[in-house]
């Protein structure tokens, strides 16, 4: 029984030595040509980061290298947590190469990139988000998971989240089609797609329209649906500009049987479009809805608006494209 009693207590001992060893491993570097902070303390040229430890620039901006490749850097003035697989920008402006399962938070907001791309994010009087998708693509999801906002290169919005959050009234612009009996709404100003329930929909289909709704708990029944909606009023925005998109989605702009073979066909020919292709798709809706920049979506308790300038609202990092800062220590 002592003898038991000591193994154990060893392979006890050992078991904590290896939860505190992994505890205490570095996740990366952080590289400035100039002083800035880690966990407050001041620090000059590099430090080794450790899971959680918090950044914080002065007037030069910092390069920041984890294991797992993802390299982000932050502009002067800017404040971030960083962790394994994701990082937290508190305040100022960041810029992501992507890697595989990394993500940035910012307030409330989850930022992914698809591999290869570059994500520009800018944290704006504490809780307005600039997002720009500067190569590549980007999604955008709320706290609790829902797409609201899928990015192409050259895209760049501004995101506000809502008080009411998840409960937020829905509001939204696009191309309205009709698909495996279903309704969908190709959002324009977010780039995603929704699935929509209300009643005098079909009235408006191959047209662009603004819906006011609530978004359901139930999941959508199209795989390439970001929600469902319930509809209680829609508006005209203008009449058809829908069969590109229509095509793209495999979806048709009007009731089959109604006069729409020939929408419905090209629809067909196009099914196999997919997820990505519909993303891209309500993307297109943004030229032929015509609603100036600067409209506004509120998606998933989210509000989201075109950005006026682009890439260039969102701010740019002092040195791009210079060479990295050399380390110093």
């Amino acid at each position: 029984m002592r003898r038991l009693i000591r193994v154990t207590a060893v392979l006890v001992a050992i078991g904590a030595a290896a939860v505190l060893s992994a505890a205490g491993s570095a996740i990366g570097m952080a590289v400035a040509n100039g002083s800035f902070q880690v966990d407050h303390s001041a620090v000059y040229g590099n430090s080794t980061l450790f899971d959680g430890s918090v950044i914080e620039t002065g007037k030069a901006s910092s390069q920041l290298q984890l294991t797992g490749g993802v390299q982000m850097r932050l502009a002067g003035e800017s404040r971030t947590r960083v962790y394994q697989h994701r990082l937290v920008l508190e305040q100022g402006l960041g810029e992501m190469e992507s890697a595989t399962g990394f993500e940035v938070e910012a307030s409330s907001l989850h930022i992914t990139a698809a591999p290869g791309s570059l994500a520009r994010v800018k944290v704006e009087n504490g809780n307005n988000v600039r997002v720009s998708a500067v190569r590549g693509t980007l999604r955008v999801t709320n706290a609790a998971g829902v797409l609201v906002a899928r990015m192409e290169t050259g895209f760049s919005l501004v995101f506000e989240p809502q008080t009411a959050g998840a409960m937020a009234p829905t509001r939204a612009s696009g191309c309205l089609l009709e698909k495996g009996g279903k309704f969908l709404l190709a959002e324009r100003t977010a780039n995603i797609v929704l699935e929509l329930q209300g009643s005098d929909l079909d009235k408006q289909l191959g047209n662009r329209v603004e819906i006011t709704g609530k978004a359901e708990t139930a999941s959508p029944g199209m795989p390439e649906a970001a929600q469902l909606i319930r509809v209680a009023e829609i508006k005209p925005v203008g009449k058809g500009g829908c069969l590109a998109i229509a095509r793209k989605l495999g979806a048709a702009t009007a009731v089959a049987g109604a006069g729409a073979a020939g929408a419905a066909g090209a629809a067909s020919a196009a099914g196999a479009a997919g997820a990505a292709g519909a993303a891209g798709a309500a993307g297109a809706a943004g030229a032929a809805a015509g609603i100036g920049i600067g409209a506004v979506a509120v998606i998933g308790g989210v509000a989201t608006a075109a950005t006026v300038g682009g890439l260039a609202a969102v701010g740019d990092l002092p040195g791009q494209g210079n060479s990295q800062p050399s380390i110093s220590r």
